[in-house]
């Protein structure tokens, strides 16, 4: 039996990004097989990077599954959830793109999404999905966030039966500041010691 963590980057992010290769080396450091997921963005849309996702999963039927996503890449995790029942997730500062927040999401950040990627997103509602997922999750979120992540997380702090809110001072929506990869480290480092 191995402990697998997948770990999914944010919209138009790679795992090979020195962020994401710090985060990486703290899991490892536990003992856990590391998948970094490549994720298609161009011209796709949130089905088609779940689909994306499944198709690169690599474990056994013993294995304990963890997944590890920040921003679109926690919502693919989220959603991936329900099928795959994972002993962990790692939910970084979770968009705001389920059914439920469209109509808050600021015309701005439609428009960076497009139409297309929209009409899609409602399909994905954070209601029903939630009631999929047991497993014990961490929600992460910088403290200087957008009002629009920060109720998305704390609606989801609030519905997650095993959820633990962690906010990280002085940071924004952006996992590449220091303060933001260490405490997740650190998250790694005293969470997974005590399981």
């Amino acid at each position: 039996m191995s402990k697998i963590v997948y770990i999914i980057p944010g919209f138009t992010e790679k795992t090979s990004s020195k962020s994401y290769q710090r985060i990486i080396k703290s899991f490892k450091s536990h003992n856990f097989h590391v998948i970094p997921i490549k994720i298609s963005w161009k011209h796709k849309v949130m089905s088609d990077y779940v689909k994306e996702f499944l198709e690169q999963l690599s474990h056994g039927k013993n294995d304990q599954i963890y997944i590890f996503g920040f921003s679109f890449g926690a919502m693919i995790a989220f959603i991936s959830a329900t099928q795959l029942k994972p002993k962990m997730l790692f939910l970084c500062s979770l968009s705001p793109y389920f059914k439920e927040d469209l109509k808050y999401v600021k015309k701005s950040w439609i428009n960076i999404v497009g139409k297309k990627r929209i009409d899609d997103l409602k399909n994905f509602s954070f209601n029903q999905l939630v009631k999929k997922i047991n497993c014990k999750t961490f929600l992460i979120i910088g403290e200087k966030e957008s009002k629009e992540i920060q109720n998305r997380i704390n609606d989801a702090n609030i519905k997650m039966k095993n959820s633990k809110l962690f906010i990280v001072k002085n940071t924004k929506h952006d996992i590449s500041q220091k303060a933001y990869t260490d405490k997740l480290k650190e998250i790694i480092n005293l969470k997974l010691l005590m399981f």
